[in-house]
């Protein structure tokens, strides 16, 4: 992975141990060690918990395109919580499937809002990379259908 060139309008470039953009590529832990002093209640419940990824196939996408592709095949579904009053309804992907689709997060009960946030953002810059490129190809069609005098 630390050979793969990353270009700037990737966001999805994973930041792997020892890869040239890992912030602590030395291997002293200092990540960690910042981690634990900046969200010291986070770090205590993941310890706690013994938090692991998700126990799935799907490999973690690792492109905004790849992330768009998987997004556009995530059935979503309607439903109301048992406690809620049932005019109260919800939208959205059931965690199991977001959790197979993507291989992110810590369980397939629930969908962090780190990584809904991080798959909707990178779905968002892809996009906006197709629609720059549709017009693009709009103008120049514009260009060459004008009659030139």
């Amino acid at each position: 992975m630390a050979d793969t060139p990353r270009t700037s309008d990737d966001p999805v470039a994973r930041h792997e141990p020892g890869s040239r953009e890992d912030p602590d590529a030395s291997g002293d832990g200092g990540a960690r060690v910042r981690a634990r002093v900046k969200h010291p209640v986070a770090w205590l419940r993941a310890r706690a918990t013994r938090r692991h990824g998700v126990t799935t196939s799907a490999t973690v996408p690792v492109g905004a395109d790849e992330v768009l592709e998987r997004l556009a095949t995530l059935p979503l579904s309607t439903w109301t919580y048992g406690f809620d009053e049932p005019s109260v309804r919800h939208l959205g992907p059931m965690a199991q499937d977001f959790a197979e689709r993507f291989g992110l997060g810590s369980s397939d009960r629930h969908i962090d809002a780190v990584d809904a946030n991080g798959i909707c953002m990178a779905a968002i810059q892809a996009l906006y990379r197709k629609v720059r490129t549709l017009e693009d190809e709009v103008r120049d069609l514009r260009t060459q259908l004008t009659p030139r005098v």
